[in-house]
């Protein structure tokens, strides 16, 4: 349809909405459509629903509008007049609102009457006023409504306003009074009806509404004209064989609706009885409503002859698979691949091999240069099937040549694209799904290889989350060069090593090659001449010196660490390896597990996960950051080829013998089961005995299981410890575990020792068949074996009882991996469409696409997340002397400026500098204010207001490792740790003040207050990093740093923490979003924990994110934690009380039994004087002497005795005597009769009569129907006293449990980290507010709740900010992962920025004001939609997803900015200069500089 062009198309800078009006779809329509039958003799008829006016879809026909043929025409509109107005489905509520807004009458706003100017307004013209105002068109016209409904009568015209209900398809009006126009007070409000009244509203009355004539009249709501779209949507199937035609579903519908439009107009142009033409307008009704929504609640789908529901306009817009998510956020892709992947250790870890059948296939576009024209014409002549070749050339007039038809035209021009073959060295995009986040797709080099699957690298799998056991990958040729510069400079895989999720790397070395390096770099490792030239021959560069050999004679062997350290790039690093002695304290490490490089030699230790794997630190981490992803790439791979090179030659086999320990070993283990199994054996006979100890909180079983696990995991775990310690050294399996590079030391006890016990649901196997797991025990056995210990080892064999046993435990990780997968994928979609469009900003504040601020600095320190690293705040959590000796200069001392201040220690001062420093009061006033510095520092990180000191609180993520750079300059200066530094030590103080003013997160311009805090807060935690470590007794003292060295080591500090301030354009939304989201696909669905010694049961896991993102108003187990102020938080008694005060208690509770006699009181002569006999001796003896004057006449004879439990009443603490006093209290003394026995009784009894207002009368009928009425009233009081009736506690509290946990804290005299005990009080149920004014002991500044929504109605919403950030945190290092806090903050801000708290669904993230197009992206499409257009909104096409569905480059990223190009300056700058190509002729041609005399600048494409 349109010529080919190089130009630009337009950006769309808004969408706007509306509703096309009845004349507008005439103007626009192309053909009216008149009959339903849509062939005539195999040709589309005339005016019929495929009428060739509509477009084409047959290559037979060309388009009868346009003349185009099936590929270009694009389609046009036709329409159907009604021959009655019908409502619209999606505008039905919209429709019902306006008109009870309304007049039925003249169409005037209800109770908009004009003000009197004497009076003023009235209280319905005040609500309207306030209406008017609300910005929310939709709110507008909700609260109108509101008013509207309240008015009876119109002010207008007086007419009396009936009320309106949907009914069905319907609107049923139904009046208070009848009229003269009206004698029905109930009717049907047709759409005709309601089509005039909307019609006769002002343009004026429509804006108060809310709605903009301009776009969306309320009147266009109701259908009149209905659009008849194109046959490209609604394409119908020749059907082979037959001859006949399948029309689409939206064909079908169509013709339904012709045909009731047809016989409607009919009948009424006949003048048919009401009723007939009613039922005809109401067939007419349902076909238009179930052509835009089949699904609609309580009316039958239309279906077609076969039964199948039809696919309506609303199912074809939503849904994964529908118009919006299916083909304008995702679509599906040319120029892309798939299959199976496998592993080849020789790739490199940004290589991707490519089968030669899918690189013939793949291509790309080459420009024709003078550059490669050559080449291009040899690629052009090999044609498509030889590789490389090409498959296209495509001409600068738009022409496309298929090279694979004969006789093609093969020349070649400048200017013309070559779609050549893909071949090694392209960079291609590779993704894996799900893409969890954003290492799930990155960009490699391509590598042409033989046979037919993608290989990679396996360092690579771990981002992928791939393996090979059948995983298939995606690869995408990307057809750009911005794209391929932009994929290549921030998507390549030795880019993303390190990720800003946990600001370390996600790739390390693994599987065989971690196994070999172990062993390669072991002391005992020697290899011979030959070796070690043929593992140099797989290094990426060698001078052809090979090292000196380790020994000499009789032979030259080297080492693997001389080897190793030939491979490694040149750094410094200090760790540990695994199984390192934890009393070892030696420098020398017996064992050789600590790990020393020096300027990237390793001179001891062994190399295994620690110092390869993905932790902080490692030397992965530590190359890239010293010398960026390539030196970390290249390290990967060169170790990867060296050791599986030694390994291959080596050898490494495993086998049986490697799981068998020795007879004494097997002896000790059985030993170990059996006493297990006798200890259970006694805990079975204590508790059925009753003797057994109930714990804390716990029922007599739930104490008794608690200890078999207990009991039996104790037995597992000494029986494989044994089984471990047994292996020797030389031990296969053992070596893979110690390495760390497959499995841990359970699965060493489990094939050697004993499997231990199985569980379903966090409980040993429950019993499935009557009081027995299976019909192979005897009932009631509460045995190990029974109840699902396995005892047997794999290696031994497990018995079919034991399988069983086994099989279920399995059988329940495998159905919550199943249903895990579906939970988070929707978790991680929700996270991600609520943050999408949230990024840094050019002045460093965090906005949505609203413009909106979330954070005025990105993780309140404006740093990027990947170059963080944990570093030490040395001089927080130590004694004061320590701090004092390390940082303070004690002038006084006589041997001051040498170590420890001793005669004979090590001078770190010049000589004469001490004496000279004695008499300068300057300097002396300076390095006291140094040390001033230093405490303030500490005191602030240390405050008790900031909240507990955790030991984390020391060791913060900074933008720059300090203690790496100064052993880096350190190694670079060659300094001299035995001799004095010749620095002064006011220079380091001024230096690293003068370095400190330098890094700024925030510009300060001028005295602005508000900009030196930001940079203060950002700041701190750096600043007294640096001040603590450069403090200038300790880099004299203890670096020892030549001036040189020190200034390098200022100039990298200031350089690195520049360079790792977060970049604008980053989409840090997305990247918190994935950050949460990839860890919580990790998690296991249910995890069934116990909270330290407590049986409070806590959610954690999905469910419980689930939870805090959907702010449920119901957590599953709501809970608070009670901290007591400091002075009783150590004494136990104390925190019995508060425990006693809290826990909510009823009569309920200590109840055991009540039964309701009829007992009237004997007088005191009585033989006996009740008739329980239990009761006779304290029922008699209070009679005799009653407390008070009872008047016996008034007493109801019927009685509700109350037994008590003794243990409930002595374990809360209960006396008879509070119980009376508490039902006097609440009945008063007047009502109730209440006697009761001792608390020392055999039983607790509490007898309540009631006391009526006067004497019973005499007189059998009366007398009969009182006692009735009596028993009645009784049996209320005792349900009301039993569930009601609270005798202590804090509603809402079932439970408090006490526990005694270790917690960091800071010594407030030394100012050293302790650890110390505290008793907390753990609550089942929730009343945060109640809870915290229940005791003076409560400590309300600590006390928390799990309920997020009970903190913000009690605490407000920073609190709630702080408390959700804590929530997450929990759920998410529950399991060991670790978040970095920027993007668990982001998430909490984009809860709770607005004042009150949003969930993240559809409920809250979807109610924001963000653009319609981007909210439909997510859910409830069609209704976003048809609001948007019916309140004529505008979409300023901000965001990410209104950008994607428009097809254009949305504002981030590298998006985010134009780049313009200064002609002037470009004209000048080689004024005579050009420079000579050679013609593809052969003849030299000169170019000369772009130049446009008439502009100052142009913008280049605004990507880039």
């Amino acid at each position: 349809m349109f010529h080919h062009s190089e130009a630009d198309v337009k950006k769309i800078k808004a969408v706007q909405f509306g509703i096309i009006s009845p004349e507008e779809c005439k103007a626009m329509s192309v053909a009216h459509i008149e009959t339903d039958r849509t062939f005539d003799n195999g040709r589309p008829v005339p005016g019929g629903l495929l009428d060739l006016r509509l477009g084409t879809i047959d290559r037979l026909w060309k388009c009868a509008t346009c003349g185009m043929d099936q590929s270009e025409c694009p389609g046009h509109f036709g329409h159907i007049e009604l021959a009655k107005p019908m409502y619209h489905l999606s505008w039905f509520n919209n429709v019902l609102k306006t008109l009870r807004c309304v007049c039925t009458s003249c169409s005037v706003i209800l109770g908009d009457e004009p003000v009197d100017e004497i009076k003023g307004p009235d209280a319905v013209q005040r609500k309207l006023a306030q209406a008017f105002k609300k910005k929310n068109p939709a709110h507008r016209l909700r609260s109108i409504m509101e008013v509207g409904k309240t008015q009876k009568h119109c002010w207008s015209c007086s007419a009396t306003q009936p009320k309106m209900k949907r009914d069905g398809l319907t609107i049923q009006a139904e009046y208070s009074e009848t009229t003269d126009d009206n004698d029905q007070r109930k009717m049907e409000l047709t759409a005709e009806r309601a089509h005039r009244i909307l019609k006769a509203i002002s343009d004026e009355d429509c804006r108060k509404l809310g709605f903009d004539p301009q776009f969306a009249r309320p009147d266009w709501m109701v259908l009149t004209v209905l659009p008849v779209p194109p046959p490209q949507v609604r394409p119908s199937i020749r059907m082979e064989g037959t001859g006949g035609r399948g029309e689409d579903d939206l064909t079908v519908k169509l013709m339904d609706i012709m045909r009731a439009n047809k016989a409607l107009r009919e009948h009424e142009k006949n003048g048919a009885p009401n009723h007939i033409q009613l039922q005809l307008a109401r067939l007419l009704q349902y076909h238009l409503a179930t052509y835009v929504d089949n699904l609609i609640p309580g009316q039958e789908p239309a279906t077609t002859r076969t039964g199948r529901p039809l696919k309506s306009i609303s199912q074809r817009l939503k849904g994964k698979e529908g118009r919006i998510r299916g083909n304008l956020m995702g679509k599906r892709v040319d120029f892309s691949a798939r299959t199976v992947i496998t592993p080849d250790p020789n790739l490199a870890i940004d290589e991707v091999g490519v089968p030669r059948s899918i690189a013939r296939n793949l291509t790309y576009p080459e420009i024709v240069t003078p550059f490669n024209i050559e080449k291009l014409t040899e690629l052009v002549n090999n044609g498509p099937t030889d590789l490389p070749g090409a498959r296209y050339i495509l001409r600068s007039d738009g022409l496309r040549i298929d090279l694979s038809k004969p006789h093609a035209q093969k020349h070649l021009q400048y200017g013309y694209k070559v779609e050549r073959h893909v071949q090694d060295g392209d960079i291609v995009l590779f993704n894996r799904q799900p893409s969890l986040h954003k290492m799930s797709i990155m960009s490699h080099r391509i590598r042409i290889m033989p046979y037919s699957t993608f290989r990679m690298n396996l360092s690579v799998t771990s981002p992928y989350n791939a393996d090979f056991d059948g995983d298939e990958m995606n690869l995408h040729v990307m057809q750009t060069m911005e794209t391929r510069a932009e994929a290549q400079e921030i998507m390549s895989v030795p880019r993303c090593i390190v990720s800003p999720q946990s600001n370390k790397p996600v790739m390390g070395i693994v599987q065989d090659t971690l196994l070999g390096s172990r062993g390669f770099t072991r002391r005992d490792t020697f290899l011979e001449r030959d070796m070690v030239m043929n593992l140099v021959m797989h290094l990426d560069s060698f001078s052809g010196q090979l090292p000196v050999p380790a020994i000499l004679k009789p032979r030259p062997l080297w080492t693997g660490k001389q080897i190793t350290s030939l491979c490694l790039p040149k750094v410094n690093l200090y760790r540990l390896s695994n199984g390192h002695p934890d009393e070892e304290e030696d420098e020398l490490s017996a064992g050789d597990t600590r790990v020393v490089i020096e300027e990237g030699e390793l001179i001891c230790g062994m190399l295994d996960k620690k110092s390869l794997g993905t932790s902080g630190g490692s030397l992965i981490h530590v190359a890239w950051n010293e010398h960026g992803p390539p030196a970390a790439r290249a390290f990967i791979g060169v170790w990867q080829r060296v050791v599986n090179y030694w390994i291959v030659n080596r050898g490494y086999s495993i086998g049986i013998g490697d799981t068998i320990a020795d007879a004494k070993t097997m002896d000790d283990i059985v030993q170990t089961i059996d006493s297990s199994k006798k200890e259970v054996k006694a805990l079975v006979e204590k508790a059925q005995a009753n003797q057994l100890e109930c714990q804390p909180g716990r029922t007599m079983i739930e104490s008794f299981e608690n200890n078999v696990n207990q009991v039996l995991n104790k037995a597992r775990d000494t029986a494989g410890t044994r089984a471990q310690k047994s292996l020797k050294e030389t031990n296969n399996v053992k070596n893979m575990v110690t390495t760390g590079s497959k499995g841990s030391f359970i699965n060493i006890s489990q094939m050697i020792a004993c499997v231990g016990q199985q569980n379903v649901e966090g409980k040993r196997i429950p019993y499935g068949f009557l009081n027995r797991t299976l019909p192979h025990f005897t009932k009631d056995d509460y045995g190990p074996e029974s109840r699902g210990f396995v005892e047997n080892s794999y290696l031994r064999g497990l018995t079919p009882q034991e399988f069983f046993f086994h099989a279920m435990g399995g059988r329940e990780g495998l159905i919550d991996t199943a249903v895990k997968t579906a939970e988070t994928g929707y978790i991680q979609r929700r996270l991600v469409k609520s943050m999408e469009d949230i990024m840094v900003k050019y002045d460093g504040t965090i906005r949505n696409s609203l413009g909106e601020v979330l954070q005025f600095l990105y993780g309140e320190d404006g740093m990027d997340a990947v170059a963080l690293e944990h570093g030490k705040i040395s001089h927080i959590g130590i004694p004061l002397k320590r701090l004092e000796s390390q940082h303070q200069h004690h002038f006084d001392e006589p041997h001051y400026g040498r170590e420890g201040s001793r005669p004979n220690g090590k001078p770190w001062l010049q000589p004469g500098l001490a004496d000279e420093l004695r008499r300068d009061a300057a300097a002396k006033e300076g390095l006291r204010q140094e040390y001033e510095q230093l405490l303030e520092d500490r005191r602030v990180l240390t405050d008790p207001r900031l909240g507990p000191f955790a030991s984390k609180k020391a060791e913060p993520p900074v933008p720059v490792n300090l203690t790496r750079l100064i052993g880096n300059a350190k190694k670079t200066f060659n300094v001299n740790m035995n001799a004095a530094s010749t620095l002064k030590p006011l220079d380091i103080v001024n230096k690293v003040k003068g370095l400190l003013s330098q890094l700024e997160v925030v510009k300060v311009v001028g005295n602005d207050t508000l900009s030196k805090e930001a940079q203060f807060n950002a700041t701190f935690n750096f600043f007294a990093m640096v001040r603590s470590t450069l403090s200038s007794k300790k880099v004299l003292a203890e670096h020892r740093l030549s001036p040189q060295a020190f200034d390098w080591l200022l100039g990298e500090i200031k350089d690195r923490f520049l360079q790792h301030r977060v970049q604008p354009g980053e989409m840090v939304g997305a990247l918190a979003a994935q950050s949460i989201g990839e860890p919580a696909t990790q998690m296991t669905l249910n995890t069934f924990h116990y909270a330290g010694v407590s049986s409070k049961n806590v959610t954690l896991g999905v469910p419980r994110l689930k939870e805090i993102i959907n702010v449920s108003k119901k957590p599953h187990t709501p809970s608070l934690t009670v901290y007591l102020k400091k002075e009783y938080a150590k004494d136990s008694e104390a925190a019995k009380a508060v425990q006693a005060t809290l826990e909510h208690t009823t009569l309920l509770t200590v109840t055991n039994m009540t039964e309701i006699w009829f007992d009237p009181i004997q007088p005191a002569d009585a033989e006996r004087a009740t008739v329980v006999e239990e009761d006779e001796d304290f029922v008699k003896s209070y009679y005799e002497m009653p407390d008070e004057e009872i008047d016996i006449s008034r007493i109801s004879p019927w009685v509700l005795r109350v037994e008590l439990d003794r243990e409930a009443m002595s374990d809360k603490s209960l006396s008879m005597e509070d119980i009376t006093e508490r039902i006097a209290k609440e009945y008063g003394t007047g009502e109730l009769h209440v006697i009761c026995n001792d608390d020392n009784a055999d039983k607790l009894v509490l007898r309540v009569r009631i006391v009526n207002d006067g004497p019973a009368q005499k007189g059998d009928g009366a007398d009969g129907a009182e006692e009735e009425e009596d028993y009645v009233f009784l049996k209320k009081i005792e349900t009301a006293m039993l569930s009601e009736m609270t005798l202590r506690g804090v509603e809402g509290i079932r439970r408090v449990f006490m526990r005694e946990p270790k917690l960091d804290g800071i010594d407030p005299e030394t100012g050293a980290a302790i650890r110390y005990h505290e008793w907390l009080l753990d609550t089942e149920g929730v009343n945060l507010h109640a809870v915290m004014c229940a005791d003076r002991r409560v400590d309300e500044t600590r006390t928390t709740s799990n309920d997020i929504v009970e903190i913000i109605r009690v605490l407000g919403v920073e609190a709630v900010r702080q408390a959700l950030l804590g929530e997450l945190r929990s759920v998410i290092e529950f399991d060991g992962s670790y978040v970095n806090y920027r993007h668990l903050a982001m998430l909490c801000d984009v809860m709770t920025y607005r004042g009150h708290i949003l969930a993240v669904t559809r409920h809250g993230i979807n109610r924001v004001e963000s653009g319609a197009l981007m909210r439909c992206s997510f859910e409830e499409t069609v209704d976003i939609l048809m609001e948007a257009s019916a309140y004529s909104e505008c979409d300023q096409v901000r965001g990410v997803s209104e950008n994607i569905m428009l097809g254009q480059l949305a504002p981030l990223g590298t998006g985010l900015f134009s780049l313009y190009l200064n002609q002037e300056m470009l004209a000048h700058s080689q004024p005579n200069e050009g420079y000579l190509l050679e013609g593809h002729d052969g003849h030299a041609t000169r170019a000369t500089p772009m130049h446009t005399p008439d502009r100052k600048s142009t913008r280049l494409n605004s990507s880039h």
